[in-house]
């Protein structure tokens, strides 16, 4: 599950104001005590949750990934979209969000790239380094749904391909040509992929970097992790597998209704646990999802439990 999903309020309202200040006017003109205010509370409360403006920031960013996460798998859940019609409206849904978040971002990105890489390490939290997992799968993904699993030992080279061309849109389009539009930016963007993948398809070049020697890409993680599978994902299976599989008759159909109120549930912004709960115990009783239904069993237990302790720690 989506770790904003389990935020406290009074966390959420924090986030939420400091990202409307920093998107607004920079980070750095934007003091604690001023998002305090806003939020109706003593600088001293403030710190209580957040114990500095850089641990807010961090946190900032987080929330903007992570809600960011959720639109992207909206579109993924989408129906009637071809391959590259569902990337085509994910990238240009990022470009929106980075538009929006300029300033904050700019303030972001000029402190990463001045980080050494000791920082950079240090900073670098276990669940950073899953979400940067996840992406490296999702673009995998995407690359052999648009060109085949043939294109699998370029998919590095690729992505550094597309990681620097969109920076470098983002950059002009800020600095130099504000007059470029998101629409442009994602065809073209896409259109460049195509023959860098073609391109790579038709000579066979050794790649730069092998898949298996990319350090994300091997990492090993710990097997609590709940930010490699959304839970969506897991519930579109447990759909197929019951459509398939299940006889036609009341089992099956009242199978399917709680799939669908689960998946819906699952794709609020704050999803109700007991309505959650509920559903996932009307499922426990059918053999053929099982391990399915103890995987989504599993990421939610492990994202309860870090954020009751997050907010128990902070109370």
């Amino acid at each position: 599950m989506n770790p904003i999903h389990e935020m406290n309020e009074k966390k959420k309202l924090i986030i939420t104001t400091a990202l409307k200040l920093f998107s607004a006017k920079g980070s750095a003109a934007t003091s604690m005590q001023e998002i305090a205010e806003l939020c109706g509370m003593s600088k001293g409360s403030l710190y209580l949750m957040f114990k500095s403006k850089e641990e807010l920031e961090s946190s900032t960013l987080e929330y903007c990934m992570f809600t960011l996460i959720d639109e992207m798998t909206q579109i993924e859940q989408e129906a009637g979209l071809t391959s590259r019609e569902r990337l085509h409206k994910q990238i240009e849904t990022l470009l929106i969000h980075v538009s929006e978040l300029r300033e904050f971002l700019r303030v972001q990105l000029r402190s990463m790239m001045m980080d050494d890489e000791q920082k950079h390490h240090e900073q670098c939290n276990p669940q950073h380094k899953e979400l940067e997992v996840r992406i490296l799968h999702w673009f995998k993904d995407k690359l052999e749904a648009l060109y085949g699993p043939e294109i699998e030992p370029y998919t590095i080279d690729l992505m550094l391909l597309t990681q620097g061309l969109f920076l470098s849109y983002v950059k002009i389009w800020f600095t130099e040509m504000p007059s470029l539009t998101v629409a442009k930016m994602a065809a073209n963007l896409l259109r460049t992929m195509d023959y860098a993948a073609h391109g790579l398809l038709e000579h066979k070049p050794a790649p730069l970097v092998m898949l298996d020697h990319w350090p994300a890409w091997t990492r090993e993680f710990n097997a609590d992790s709940t930010v490699m599978r959304h839970p969506v994902h897991i519930i579109k299976q447990m759909q197929d597998i019951i459509t398939s599989d299940l006889q036609p008759g009341q089992l099956r159909t009242d199978a399917l209704e709680t799939i669908a109120i689960l998946k819906r549930e699952m794709m609020e912004f704050t999803p109700r646990r007991a309505i959650i709960l509920g559903m996932m115990h009307n499922l426990n009783h059918i053999p053929a999802i099982q391990p399915l239904h103890s995987e989504l069993q599993h990421i939610m237990d492990a994202m309860y439990s870090r954020f009751i302790q997050a907010d128990s720690s902070n109370q």
